[in-house]
């Protein structure tokens, strides 16, 4: 389920992050937009910053897991082939 949620957030948050500030005129209107604009895309900055932190937070995490779990695999490997063999001496 985590798993899940991780890949919405990153397959949807590029695209909601997409908005850039585009100056359309000249006019004092059209700068006022573009001004108002580029000042909330610096207030969003921190927040960027954030996301990114918890998405390298947990992409860490999640190798750990990943390694642990290849670790586990390669024991009950190694157990099974060693029941195996005895299990195969036990028979010859």
């Amino acid at each position: 389920m985590k798993i899940i949620i991780l890949s919405f957030f990153i397959l949807f948050s590029p695209q909601i992050l997409a908005h850039e500030c585009v100056l359309k005129g000249t006019s004092a209107e059209e700068i006022t937009i573009y001004n108002s604009c580029k000042a909330d895309e610096k207030n969003q900055a921190p927040s960027k910053n954030l996301n990114n932190s918890l998405l390298k937070l947990k992409v860490k995490e999640l190798k750990n897991e990943n390694k642990n779990l290849k670790n586990q695999l390669l024991d009950l490997k190694i157990r099974l082939n060693s029941l195996l063999q005895r299990v195969d001496s036990y028979l010859n």
